[in-house]
Protein backbone atom coordinates (compact mmCIF):
# COMPACT_ATOMS: atom_id res chain seq x y z
CA UNK A 1 0.00 0.00 0.00
CA UNK A 2 1.17 3.13 -0.70
CA UNK A 3 -0.59 5.10 1.96
CA UNK A 4 -1.05 2.77 5.21
CA UNK A 5 -3.64 2.84 7.15
CA UNK A 6 -2.50 4.96 10.27
CA UNK A 7 -4.77 5.40 13.40
CA UNK A 8 -5.29 8.98 14.31
CA UNK A 9 -4.41 11.15 17.51
CA UNK A 10 -6.73 14.03 18.75
CA UNK A 11 -4.33 16.43 16.69
CA UNK A 12 -4.53 14.04 13.61
CA UNK A 13 -8.60 14.17 13.59
CA UNK A 14 -9.02 18.24 13.95
CA UNK A 15 -5.87 18.47 10.99
CA UNK A 16 -8.77 16.22 9.45
CA UNK A 17 -11.30 18.19 9.55
CA UNK A 18 -9.67 21.12 8.20
CA UNK A 19 -8.87 19.32 5.48
CA UNK A 20 -12.25 18.24 4.86
CA UNK A 21 -13.98 21.33 5.15
CA UNK A 22 -11.16 23.07 2.80
CA UNK A 23 -12.72 20.93 0.13
CA UNK A 24 -15.01 23.34 0.48
CA UNK A 25 -13.19 26.46 -0.26
CA UNK A 26 -16.33 28.84 -1.10
CA UNK A 27 -18.23 27.68 1.63
CA UNK A 28 -15.50 28.93 4.51
CA UNK A 29 -15.43 32.40 2.56
CA UNK A 30 -18.49 33.13 2.51
CA UNK A 31 -18.70 32.17 6.41
CA UNK A 32 -15.73 34.57 7.13
CA UNK A 33 -17.59 37.37 5.42
CA UNK A 34 -20.60 37.04 6.70
CA UNK A 35 -19.38 37.04 10.09
CA UNK A 36 -17.08 40.30 9.21
CA UNK A 37 -20.51 41.91 8.01
CA UNK A 38 -22.01 40.73 11.43
CA UNK A 39 -19.10 42.33 13.50
CA UNK A 40 -18.87 45.60 11.49
CA UNK A 41 -23.10 46.26 11.70
CA UNK A 42 -22.51 45.58 15.68
CA UNK A 43 -19.96 48.11 16.18
CA UNK A 44 -22.17 50.28 13.94
CA UNK A 45 -24.98 49.57 16.46
CA UNK A 46 -23.13 49.62 19.36
CA UNK A 47 -20.72 53.30 19.01
CA UNK A 48 -21.88 56.10 20.69
CA UNK A 49 -24.96 57.87 19.35
CA UNK A 50 -24.37 61.31 17.55
CA UNK A 51 -27.23 64.21 17.26
CA UNK A 52 -27.07 66.62 14.40
CA UNK A 53 -28.19 70.04 14.47
CA UNK A 54 -29.36 72.05 11.77
CA UNK A 55 -29.08 76.22 11.30
CA UNK A 56 -28.67 78.59 7.89
CA UNK A 57 -27.19 81.97 7.17
CA UNK A 58 -28.14 84.34 4.60
CA UNK A 59 -26.19 86.86 3.00
CA UNK A 60 -28.23 90.26 2.01
CA UNK A 61 -28.85 90.66 -1.79
CA UNK A 62 -28.71 94.38 -2.31
CA UNK A 63 -26.23 96.93 -1.26
CA UNK A 64 -26.50 100.67 0.23
CA UNK A 65 -25.72 103.53 -0.33
CA UNK A 66 -25.78 107.26 0.48
CA UNK A 67 -24.87 110.65 0.00
CA UNK A 68 -24.46 113.74 2.07
CA UNK A 69 -23.73 117.15 0.23
CA UNK A 70 -21.41 119.40 2.85
CA UNK A 71 -21.64 123.53 2.18
CA UNK A 72 -18.56 124.94 0.51
CA UNK A 73 -16.93 121.67 0.76
CA UNK A 74 -18.81 119.22 -1.76
CA UNK A 75 -20.81 115.98 -2.14
CA UNK A 76 -19.41 112.75 -0.26
CA UNK A 77 -20.92 109.55 -1.48
CA UNK A 78 -20.62 106.45 0.47
CA UNK A 79 -21.83 102.56 -1.61
CA UNK A 80 -21.39 99.33 -0.67
CA UNK A 81 -21.90 97.30 -3.15
CA UNK A 82 -23.77 93.71 -2.99
CA UNK A 83 -22.25 91.04 -2.02
CA UNK A 84 -22.68 89.40 -5.82
CA UNK A 85 -21.65 92.24 -7.94
CA UNK A 86 -18.20 91.01 -8.97
CA UNK A 87 -18.45 88.35 -11.37
CA UNK A 88 -15.38 86.91 -9.83
CA UNK A 89 -16.13 87.05 -6.40
CA UNK A 90 -18.64 84.85 -4.24
CA UNK A 91 -18.51 85.62 -0.18
CA UNK A 92 -20.47 82.17 -0.04
CA UNK A 93 -17.14 80.54 -0.73
CA UNK A 94 -15.04 82.64 1.70
CA UNK A 95 -17.50 82.28 4.39
CA UNK A 96 -17.54 78.37 3.86
CA UNK A 97 -13.66 78.34 4.19
CA UNK A 98 -13.72 80.80 7.35
CA UNK A 99 -16.23 78.03 9.07
CA UNK A 100 -13.78 75.13 8.35
CA UNK A 101 -11.07 77.47 9.29
CA UNK A 102 -8.80 76.54 12.65
CA UNK A 103 -9.15 79.88 14.25
CA UNK A 104 -13.18 79.64 14.08
CA UNK A 105 -12.98 76.03 15.30
CA UNK A 106 -10.91 76.75 18.27
CA UNK A 107 -12.44 80.22 19.25
CA UNK A 108 -16.10 78.06 19.75
CA UNK A 109 -14.45 75.12 21.44
CA UNK A 110 -13.13 77.25 23.87
CA UNK A 111 -16.64 78.52 24.45
CA UNK A 112 -17.80 74.94 24.99
CA UNK A 113 -14.66 73.97 26.95
CA UNK A 114 -13.90 71.35 24.39
CA UNK A 115 -10.99 70.45 22.29
CA UNK A 116 -11.03 71.20 18.79
CA UNK A 117 -10.75 67.75 17.62
CA UNK A 118 -13.97 66.62 19.74
CA UNK A 119 -15.88 69.67 18.53
CA UNK A 120 -15.31 68.70 14.63
CA UNK A 121 -15.88 70.41 11.80
CA UNK A 122 -19.35 71.14 10.47
CA UNK A 123 -21.00 70.18 7.36
CA UNK A 124 -21.23 73.08 4.92
CA UNK A 125 -24.10 72.83 1.98
CA UNK A 126 -24.08 76.08 -0.52
CA UNK A 127 -27.22 75.83 -2.22
CA UNK A 128 -27.16 77.26 -5.79
CA UNK A 129 -28.84 80.27 -6.97
CA UNK A 130 -29.32 81.32 -3.97
CA UNK A 131 -26.81 83.30 -1.00
CA UNK A 132 -27.67 80.44 1.84
CA UNK A 133 -25.40 78.85 3.89
CA UNK A 134 -26.59 75.52 5.54
CA UNK A 135 -24.63 73.85 8.37
CA UNK A 136 -24.78 70.69 10.18
CA UNK A 137 -23.20 70.84 13.55
CA UNK A 138 -22.59 66.77 15.13
CA UNK A 139 -22.50 66.14 18.88
CA UNK A 140 -23.02 63.55 21.29
CA UNK A 141 -26.55 65.17 22.61
CA UNK A 142 -29.27 66.99 21.74
CA UNK A 143 -28.32 69.69 24.21
CA UNK A 144 -24.46 69.64 23.13
CA UNK A 145 -25.60 69.52 19.11
CA UNK A 146 -27.09 72.72 19.32
CA UNK A 147 -24.87 74.69 21.63
CA UNK A 148 -21.84 73.72 19.04
CA UNK A 149 -23.74 75.06 16.41
CA UNK A 150 -24.85 78.64 18.41
CA UNK A 151 -20.57 78.13 19.42
CA UNK A 152 -19.81 78.20 15.82
CA UNK A 153 -22.01 81.25 14.57
CA UNK A 154 -20.92 83.11 17.52
CA UNK A 155 -17.43 82.55 16.71
CA UNK A 156 -17.69 83.22 12.95
CA UNK A 157 -19.49 86.60 13.81
CA UNK A 158 -16.49 87.60 16.12
CA UNK A 159 -14.73 86.55 13.11
CA UNK A 160 -15.88 88.57 11.04
CA UNK A 161 -16.09 91.86 13.44
CA UNK A 162 -12.01 91.34 14.25
CA UNK A 163 -11.66 91.08 10.44
CA UNK A 164 -13.70 94.29 9.81
CA UNK A 165 -11.79 95.69 12.47
CA UNK A 166 -8.82 95.39 11.60
CA UNK A 167 -9.52 96.56 8.30
CA UNK A 168 -10.75 99.58 9.43
CA UNK A 169 -7.61 100.44 12.12
CA UNK A 170 -5.58 99.78 8.84
CA UNK A 171 -7.17 101.80 6.35
CA UNK A 172 -7.32 104.40 8.98
CA UNK A 173 -3.55 104.44 9.44
CA UNK A 174 -2.94 104.48 5.84
CA UNK A 175 -5.77 107.66 5.37
CA UNK A 176 -3.85 109.23 8.82
CA UNK A 177 -0.52 109.53 6.83
CA UNK A 178 -2.28 111.34 3.82
CA UNK A 179 -4.79 113.60 5.82
CA UNK A 180 -1.39 114.79 7.43
CA UNK A 181 0.07 115.29 4.45
CA UNK A 182 -3.08 117.25 2.80
CA UNK A 183 -2.91 119.35 6.50
CA UNK A 184 0.62 120.11 6.06
CA UNK A 185 -0.13 121.24 2.67
CA UNK A 186 -3.08 123.54 3.45
CA UNK A 187 -0.97 125.17 6.81
CA UNK A 188 1.92 126.26 4.43
CA UNK A 189 -0.54 128.03 1.66
CA UNK A 190 -2.29 129.45 4.89
CA UNK A 191 0.98 130.62 6.46
CA UNK A 192 1.84 131.58 3.02
CA UNK A 193 -1.31 133.97 2.90
CA UNK A 194 -0.86 135.28 6.87
CA UNK A 195 2.64 136.28 5.86
CA UNK A 196 1.96 138.50 2.84
CA UNK A 197 -0.75 140.02 4.07
CA UNK A 198 1.63 141.36 6.88
CA UNK A 199 4.00 142.48 4.44
CA UNK A 200 1.47 144.09 1.56
CA UNK A 201 -1.07 146.74 1.55
CA UNK A 202 -3.83 144.38 1.12
CA UNK A 203 -5.27 141.87 3.38
CA UNK A 204 -8.32 140.74 1.62
CA UNK A 205 -9.58 141.28 -2.22
CA UNK A 206 -12.93 143.12 -0.72
CA UNK A 207 -10.54 146.23 0.14
CA UNK A 208 -10.16 146.46 -3.83
CA UNK A 209 -13.86 145.76 -4.83
CA UNK A 210 -14.52 148.62 -2.30
CA UNK A 211 -11.73 150.90 -3.26
CA UNK A 212 -12.92 150.60 -6.77
CA UNK A 213 -15.99 151.13 -5.42
CA UNK A 214 -15.08 154.41 -3.94
CA UNK A 215 -13.21 155.56 -6.49
CA UNK A 216 -15.80 155.39 -8.98
CA UNK A 217 -18.33 157.10 -6.39
CA UNK A 218 -15.52 160.06 -6.20
CA UNK A 219 -15.27 160.47 -9.61
CA UNK A 220 -18.88 160.45 -9.96
CA UNK A 221 -18.66 162.80 -7.34
CA UNK A 222 -16.26 165.01 -8.83
CA UNK A 223 -17.77 165.40 -12.42
CA UNK A 224 -20.81 166.74 -10.51
CA UNK A 225 -18.53 168.99 -8.78
CA UNK A 226 -16.94 170.67 -11.39
CA UNK A 227 -20.09 170.79 -13.19
CA UNK A 228 -21.32 172.45 -10.21
CA UNK A 229 -18.76 175.25 -10.07
CA UNK A 230 -18.92 176.03 -13.73
CA UNK A 231 -22.84 176.76 -12.94
CA UNK A 232 -21.74 178.57 -10.11
CA UNK A 233 -19.33 180.64 -11.95
CA UNK A 234 -21.28 181.37 -14.88
CA UNK A 235 -24.11 182.69 -12.08
CA UNK A 236 -21.32 185.00 -10.30
CA UNK A 237 -20.53 187.12 -13.27
CA UNK A 238 -23.69 187.48 -15.14
CA UNK A 239 -24.90 189.01 -11.69
CA UNK A 240 -21.46 190.89 -10.79
CA UNK A 241 -22.03 191.97 -14.62
CA UNK A 242 -25.57 193.28 -13.75
CA UNK A 243 -24.86 194.95 -10.66
CA UNK A 244 -21.51 196.08 -11.71
CA UNK A 245 -19.82 194.89 -8.47
CA UNK A 246 -17.96 192.30 -7.98
CA UNK A 247 -18.28 189.50 -5.27
CA UNK A 248 -15.64 190.92 -2.88
CA UNK A 249 -17.21 194.71 -3.23
CA UNK A 250 -20.80 193.53 -2.45
CA UNK A 251 -19.27 191.92 0.80
CA UNK A 252 -17.30 195.26 1.60
CA UNK A 253 -20.55 197.11 1.06
CA UNK A 254 -22.63 194.97 3.42
CA UNK A 255 -19.79 195.15 5.81
CA UNK A 256 -19.76 198.73 5.51
CA UNK A 257 -23.69 199.23 5.59
CA UNK A 258 -23.09 197.32 9.22
CA UNK A 259 -20.29 199.73 10.02
CA UNK A 260 -22.28 202.30 12.40
CA UNK A 261 -20.20 205.43 11.55
CA UNK A 262 -20.15 204.60 7.87
CA UNK A 263 -23.56 204.49 8.25
CA UNK A 264 -23.81 207.88 9.80
CA UNK A 265 -21.29 209.21 7.12
CA UNK A 266 -23.52 207.70 4.40
CA UNK A 267 -26.56 209.55 5.47
CA UNK A 268 -24.95 212.43 6.16
CA UNK A 269 -23.69 212.18 2.40
CA UNK A 270 -27.51 211.72 1.49
CA UNK A 271 -28.81 214.42 3.14
CA UNK A 272 -25.99 217.35 2.16
CA UNK A 273 -26.86 215.82 -1.97
CA UNK A 274 -30.01 216.41 -1.65
CA UNK A 275 -29.60 219.84 0.26
CA UNK A 276 -26.90 221.09 -2.11
CA UNK A 277 -29.21 220.26 -5.25
CA UNK A 278 -32.26 222.25 -3.43
CA UNK A 279 -29.66 225.34 -2.78
CA UNK A 280 -28.46 224.96 -5.92
CA UNK A 281 -31.69 224.91 -8.03
CA UNK A 282 -32.70 227.60 -6.05
CA UNK A 283 -29.31 230.11 -5.68
CA UNK A 284 -26.39 230.53 -7.97
CA UNK A 285 -23.26 228.55 -7.68
CA UNK A 286 -21.19 231.18 -5.39
CA UNK A 287 -24.08 231.65 -2.90
CA UNK A 288 -22.82 231.14 0.20
CA UNK A 289 -25.73 228.70 1.37
CA UNK A 290 -24.54 226.59 -2.19
CA UNK A 291 -20.90 226.85 -0.72
CA UNK A 292 -21.15 226.12 2.48
CA UNK A 293 -23.24 222.82 1.10
CA UNK A 294 -20.71 221.86 -1.27
CA UNK A 295 -17.74 222.06 1.31
CA UNK A 296 -19.98 219.88 4.06
CA UNK A 297 -20.14 217.85 0.81
CA UNK A 298 -16.65 217.29 0.18
CA UNK A 299 -15.93 216.58 4.08
CA UNK A 300 -18.50 213.84 3.84
CA UNK A 301 -16.81 212.26 0.80
CA UNK A 302 -13.09 212.80 2.68
CA UNK A 303 -14.87 211.10 5.85
CA UNK A 304 -16.40 208.40 4.06
CA UNK A 305 -13.39 207.61 1.94
CA UNK A 306 -11.03 207.54 5.37
CA UNK A 307 -13.47 205.31 7.18
CA UNK A 308 -13.32 203.05 4.33
CA UNK A 309 -9.95 203.17 4.10
CA UNK A 310 -9.46 202.21 8.11
CA UNK A 311 -11.69 199.42 7.40
CA UNK A 312 -10.48 197.44 4.04
CA UNK A 313 -7.48 199.28 3.39
CA UNK A 314 -8.41 200.93 0.47
CA UNK A 315 -9.82 203.70 -1.54
CA UNK A 316 -13.25 202.14 -2.22
CA UNK A 317 -15.79 205.05 -0.55
CA UNK A 318 -16.71 206.04 -4.55
CA UNK A 319 -17.77 202.58 -5.38
CA UNK A 320 -20.11 202.45 -2.10
CA UNK A 321 -21.16 206.06 -2.25
CA UNK A 322 -23.93 205.55 -4.14
CA UNK A 323 -24.97 202.09 -2.92
CA UNK A 324 -27.62 202.46 -0.20
CA UNK A 325 -29.02 199.56 0.55
CA UNK A 326 -31.26 200.32 2.95
CA UNK A 327 -33.33 202.12 0.36
CA UNK A 328 -33.64 199.56 -2.31
CA UNK A 329 -34.21 196.01 -0.57
CA UNK A 330 -34.15 194.21 -3.49
CA UNK A 331 -30.91 195.25 -4.45
CA UNK A 332 -29.74 193.66 -1.12
CA UNK A 333 -31.08 190.72 -1.96
CA UNK A 334 -29.13 190.47 -4.97
CA UNK A 335 -26.05 191.31 -3.29
CA UNK A 336 -26.58 188.77 -0.60
CA UNK A 337 -27.14 185.99 -3.64
CA UNK A 338 -23.70 187.02 -4.88
CA UNK A 339 -22.11 187.01 -1.90
CA UNK A 340 -24.10 183.68 -1.20
CA UNK A 341 -23.09 181.84 -4.31
CA UNK A 342 -19.34 182.90 -4.22
CA UNK A 343 -19.01 181.79 -1.13
CA UNK A 344 -20.59 178.32 -2.47
CA UNK A 345 -18.37 178.46 -5.60
CA UNK A 346 -15.26 178.90 -2.96
CA UNK A 347 -16.28 175.25 -1.49
CA UNK A 348 -17.14 173.96 -4.28
CA UNK A 349 -14.22 174.61 -5.75
CA UNK A 350 -12.05 173.68 -3.10
CA UNK A 351 -14.62 170.25 -2.68
CA UNK A 352 -13.16 170.35 -6.17
CA UNK A 353 -9.61 170.49 -5.88
CA UNK A 354 -9.83 167.45 -2.91
CA UNK A 355 -11.69 165.43 -4.84
CA UNK A 356 -8.92 165.56 -7.64
CA UNK A 357 -6.13 163.95 -4.91
CA UNK A 358 -8.09 161.62 -3.79
CA UNK A 359 -8.67 160.06 -7.22
CA UNK A 360 -4.54 160.47 -7.52
CA UNK A 361 -4.39 159.21 -4.58
CA UNK A 362 -7.01 156.07 -4.87
CA UNK A 363 -5.56 155.67 -8.34
CA UNK A 364 -2.38 155.11 -7.22
CA UNK A 365 -3.16 153.25 -4.60
CA UNK A 366 -5.38 150.68 -6.89
CA UNK A 367 -2.50 150.28 -9.35
CA UNK A 368 -0.23 148.92 -5.98
CA UNK A 369 -3.75 146.50 -5.40
CA UNK A 370 -4.24 145.14 -9.12
CA UNK A 371 -0.89 143.93 -8.60
CA UNK A 372 -0.90 142.42 -4.73
CA UNK A 373 -4.40 141.13 -5.58
CA UNK A 374 -2.89 138.42 -8.26
CA UNK A 375 -1.22 136.68 -5.33
CA UNK A 376 -3.11 136.94 -2.93
CA UNK A 377 -5.95 135.44 -5.27
CA UNK A 378 -3.12 132.92 -6.54
CA UNK A 379 -1.92 132.18 -2.90
CA UNK A 380 -6.00 131.90 -1.62
CA UNK A 381 -6.61 129.41 -4.61
CA UNK A 382 -4.07 127.08 -3.53
CA UNK A 383 -5.59 127.37 0.22
CA UNK A 384 -9.05 126.61 -1.49
CA UNK A 385 -7.98 123.86 -3.51
CA UNK A 386 -5.89 122.42 -0.77
CA UNK A 387 -8.77 122.46 2.14
CA UNK A 388 -11.07 121.33 -0.05
CA UNK A 389 -9.26 117.82 -1.03
CA UNK A 390 -8.35 117.90 2.76
CA UNK A 391 -11.88 118.28 4.31
CA UNK A 392 -13.65 116.06 1.37
CA UNK A 393 -10.44 113.42 2.18
CA UNK A 394 -11.63 113.81 6.19
CA UNK A 395 -15.57 113.68 4.94
CA UNK A 396 -14.71 110.63 3.02
CA UNK A 397 -12.93 109.01 5.70
CA UNK A 398 -16.30 109.85 8.11
CA UNK A 399 -17.84 108.10 5.96
CA UNK A 400 -15.92 104.79 5.12
CA UNK A 401 -15.87 104.49 8.46
CA UNK A 402 -19.75 103.59 8.41
CA UNK A 403 -19.15 101.47 5.92
CA UNK A 404 -17.69 98.12 7.40
CA UNK A 405 -19.61 95.50 5.51
CA UNK A 406 -17.64 96.24 2.30
CA UNK A 407 -14.90 93.48 2.40
CA UNK A 408 -16.76 91.42 4.44
CA UNK A 409 -20.69 91.63 4.10
CA UNK A 410 -23.20 91.24 6.59
CA UNK A 411 -24.67 87.93 7.41
CA UNK A 412 -27.96 86.64 8.83
CA UNK A 413 -28.89 83.75 10.98
CA UNK A 414 -32.08 82.74 8.57
CA UNK A 415 -32.82 79.50 10.75
CA UNK A 416 -31.53 78.76 14.46
CA UNK A 417 -29.97 75.43 15.46
CA UNK A 418 -32.32 73.58 15.71
CA UNK A 419 -32.68 70.83 18.63
CA UNK A 420 -32.53 67.27 16.67
CA UNK A 421 -35.64 65.32 17.88
CA UNK A 422 -33.66 61.84 16.60
CA UNK A 423 -29.89 60.80 16.56
CA UNK A 424 -28.51 61.19 12.96
CA UNK A 425 -26.34 57.66 14.03
CA UNK A 426 -26.36 54.40 14.12
CA UNK A 427 -29.63 53.70 12.21
CA UNK A 428 -31.11 50.73 12.99
CA UNK A 429 -32.57 50.67 9.15
CA UNK A 430 -29.06 51.85 7.53
CA UNK A 431 -27.15 49.22 9.41
CA UNK A 432 -29.98 46.34 8.63
CA UNK A 433 -30.21 47.66 4.93
CA UNK A 434 -25.97 47.75 4.78
CA UNK A 435 -25.87 43.92 6.24
CA UNK A 436 -28.35 42.88 4.04
CA UNK A 437 -26.63 44.48 0.87
CA UNK A 438 -22.91 43.10 2.24
CA UNK A 439 -24.52 39.68 1.93
CA UNK A 440 -26.29 39.66 -1.01
CA UNK A 441 -23.50 41.17 -3.29
CA UNK A 442 -20.78 38.60 -1.12
CA UNK A 443 -23.77 35.53 -1.76
CA UNK A 444 -23.73 36.32 -5.49
CA UNK A 445 -20.02 37.15 -5.95
CA UNK A 446 -19.42 33.50 -4.64
CA UNK A 447 -22.00 31.92 -6.48
CA UNK A 448 -20.39 33.58 -9.40
CA UNK A 449 -17.11 32.71 -8.86
CA UNK A 450 -18.27 28.89 -7.74
CA UNK A 451 -20.11 28.35 -11.01
CA UNK A 452 -17.36 30.74 -13.45
CA UNK A 453 -17.00 27.48 -15.88
CA UNK A 454 -20.34 26.14 -16.27
CA UNK A 455 -21.23 30.18 -17.15
CA UNK A 456 -18.24 30.51 -19.20
CA UNK A 457 -19.73 27.33 -21.17
CA UNK A 458 -23.02 28.59 -21.79
CA UNK A 459 -21.87 31.77 -22.58
CA UNK A 460 -19.36 30.14 -25.44
CA UNK A 461 -22.33 27.88 -26.92
CA UNK A 462 -24.86 30.79 -27.03
CA UNK A 463 -21.96 32.96 -28.80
Amino acid sequence: MKYPIVPLDRYGLIRAQIYRTLKHPYLVIAVMCYALIGLFTALYLAKTPVYTSDMELVLPGTGNSSSVSLNDIGEVVSKTNMPFSGGGFNPRINYKEMLSSRTVIERAADSMQISPVNFGRAKIKLTEQTSIITLQVKGSSREQAQAKAFALYQSFQQELDNLRADEVLRRDQSIKNILGQYQERMNDTRNAIVDFQQHSMLVSSDQMDQLIRTLSGVKEKHLYTSAEVQKLKEYINQLSEELGVSPRHAGQAFTLQSDIEFHAFARELSTTVSTLTEYSARWGKKHPKVVAQQNRLQLTRNAIANRSREIFGIDSAAIFTSLDLELTPKRAQLFADLIDAFANFQGQKSMLTDLGRSITRMTDQLKVYSREVIELERLEGEFNMAEAIFTSAAARIEASRADIFASYPVIQLLASPSYPALKSSPRKLIAFIAAFAGIFFVTLGLIIIWQRAHLIEILLKKS
